[in-house]
């Protein structure tokens, strides 16, 4: 889980050229192909810094989770009309139902076994009304993870300067990450280090779990990004 960089994340991404917007937009489309309801209240569940939640405030009225609170500050402070809250995506129980469910930016990664997955889809489920649909991004498969591939981005602002060196690993059926961060302000330069670990599930192991949460199931190739996505629809039966 991210620990210290949280403050950096967005303008890292924005670095990298993720259009959130854009994104944001896809996802709707998705939504709006396959959900059997008439409402437009949605939950993203692990929202992060909260810049899908903000852009897809412009067609649904958003609430957002994460079990980060550092996240989440940045989060609230960004978007001060939505409402954010801290919850562990296997255990949500927020007392309401909604339209459509994301968990987006292979945040599901965060899953590391099999049952952890199982009871983060069912637990998402759970929160869709009938004919409501489930978005997720997944993480990359282990025949898709690159071990031993090192990357490197950069934050090249007049007031800020970051170096960000990522290593990727693997132990078993887990992604290992390790970042590295130089971050430069006019206070000084500041080291930190991270550590990621997200699980590597196959294709099947996603289509089981959305199956197993009563999910009719349906994969996109491409998705939203690249990544693929899979959408689940709850039956109105």
């Amino acid at each position: 889980m991210y620990s210290g960089s949280e403050k950096y994340y967005d303008d890292i991404y924005n670095a990298m050229g993720k259009d959130y917007a854009a994104e944001a937009y896809k996802v709707h489309e998705f939504i709006q192909r396959h959900k059997q309801t008439y409402g437009n209240i949605l939950l993203d569940v692990a929202c992060g810094t909260g810049t899908h939640a903000g852009f897809l405030s412009q067609y649904y009225q958003v609430t957002g989770t994460d079990l980060n609170a550092r996240m989440l500050k940045v989060a609230r402070k960004k978007h001060p009309e939505i409402q954010f809250l801290e919850g562990d995506m296997r255990q949500l129980n927020l007392g309401r139902q909604f339209d459509a469910v994301t968990c987006l930016f292979s945040a599901i990664g965060y899953m590391k076994t099999k049952a952890d997955l199982r009871k983060a889809v069912k637990s998402m489920s759970r929160h869709l009304l009938p004919g409501g649909v489930l978005l997720v991004e997944p993480w990359f498969s282990q025949e898709k993870w690159n071990v031993g591939r090192v990357s490197i981005n950069h934050v090249d602002k007049p007031e800020l300067k970051i170096v960000r060196m990522a290593l990727a690993r693997k132990r078993g059926k887990v992604s290992l990450l390790e970042f590295q961060y130089l971050i430069g302000t006019s206070m000084g330069i500041e080291h930190l280090t991270e550590y990621l670990e997200l699980g590597l599930f196959a294709h099947e192991e996603y289509v089981d779990a959305f199956t197993r949460a009563g999910l009719e199931v349906i994969h996109d190739p491409e998705g939203i990004f690249g990544r693929g996505l899979y959408i689940g629809i709850k039956s109105q039966a």
